[in-house]
Parts: C-alpha cells; structure tokens; sequence
C-alpha cells in the first residue's frame, strides 16, 4: 500500500544534507596585502588613526590558519580558489560605497587598486598554477563574479571560507553562497575583523543561520578522514 508519510520523510532523509567535504572548496578571502600585510593599507591607518581600532595582530593572526588550510586542501586533491577586491585607480569599477571609508581618487595612498603591491595576495598565501583568482569588485565573492561557475564546473557543494574580514567581505561571500544553495563551513580562527567585538558578534550570526563553525584543525581532520575512506 501506498504511503505518502513514509515516501515523504524518507525524501527528506535524502534531501536534507549538511556540508560534503568530499565536495568541498576552499575559499580565501581577500588575503591581499592591504588587508593583512604589516605594510599594508589597514596597517597605516591603524598607525596613522588609532581611533579607527584597526587590530593588525588580529587580522595577521588569520596567515599561519590560510597557510595550513591550503596546504591540507592541495594534499587532499580539493580546490583551492581566491577571491580578491581589486579596482581601477579612479574606482569607477567599485561596487561599494568607497567614499564612506574614506577611498578613492583623493584618497592619500592607494587601496586595493589593481596592478598595486597593495592588491596583490599576501606571499604566504600565493595562488598555485592553476588555481582560480576570482576578481570581485564590491564585498561578496559571488556577486557579478564567475565565482558560482566555477565551483559548480568542479562538482563543488561545500565552500569553507577563510580570510577577512570576517563581518563585511567574509560574511557577504557566505550569503552568497547560501542564496546559491551551497553550503558553507566558516573557518572561525582562519577569519578576522579590525576589531574583535564585531567580529564575535558575526559568528554568532553566521552559526545561527548561515553556515556551519569549524576551526582549522577540524576542518583538517575533516578532509584527513575523507582521505583515509577513499583509499
């Protein structure tokens, strides 16, 4: 006999899934050196403004997780992909409201223009040959990039995120991805703010409805015991 309860919950056993690491890709974040570098834009204005509470440390403690995530994600035969904010010298290709952060043409120095040391990823962290670099050009990696093309072209689910920060362009990438039916792992000490509060506060929000909270090394023994079962 036919029944339509138990069809119905089975196909929801079937359809209602969590992250597949096995799918995974690794997205990093905006890892450039104006962002992270100790010479970069973020780090004049937290020597230059101090009232801005720019948290340098915190921002450079991301490096050493990125740099372990990649290296786990390459050993595990899973892609790597960047996504940098990158713009032209005049921002005429700027996709956010630059001159409320003080950018622009007439700003003092350059920031995240594109062909600049500024914009380029952090050496640590560079792309290998073949991995993707995902040019973005407002806070979200899959807003008006080919972001979602190319996950989708290497059977990708899951995007783990990493990099900063963690409440404007790492928060915005996760929306992103949630609103094209991925599902997302954040790296919770592989992100950062220019300030702590906020970002605790945006882990909060990230974990009550947008994506799954990982630390490095969970992600790492993730993808080891996918490894271990495929051999």
């Amino acid at each position: 006999m036919y029944d339509y309860h138990d069809r119905r919950e089975k196909h929801m056993e079937n359809t209602i899934m969590g992250p597949e690491i096995a799918k995974s890709a690794l997205l990093i974040v905006d890892m450039q050196n104006d962002f992270v570098h100790p010479e970069g834009g973020f780090a004049h204005i937290a020597r230059e403004a101090p009232e801005a509470r720019v948290d340098m440390p915190f921002l450079m403690g991301t490096i050493p997780h990125v740099k372990r995530l990649t290296e786990a994600f390459r050993a595990a035969g899973r892609p790597v992909v960047y996504v940098a904010h990158m713009v032209k010298p005049d921002y005429s290709d700027a996709q956010f409201p630059y001159w409320r952060l003080g950018l622009g043409p007439g700003a003092s120095r350059p920031f995240i223009v594109e062909g600049t040391w500024g914009a380029q990823i952090i050496d640590a962290v560079q792309p290998r040959t073949g991995e993707h670099l995902v040019i973005k050009k407002g806070f979200g990696g899959f807003a008006n990039t080919p972001l979602d093309t190319i996950l989708r072209a290497m059977g990708v689910t899951t995007c783990v995120v990493a990099g900063v920060t963690t409440c404007v362009c790492v928060s915005t990438t996760i929306r992103g991805g949630v609103e094209h039916n991925y599902r997302m792992i954040l790296v919770k000490d592989a992100v950062a703010e220019i300030n702590r509060e906020t970002h605790e506060a945006e882990l909060q929000t990230m974990a009550r409805v947008f994506a799954d909270m990982k630390t490095t090394d969970e992600v790492i023994a993730m993808l080891a015991r996918t490894t271990a079962a495929s051999l």
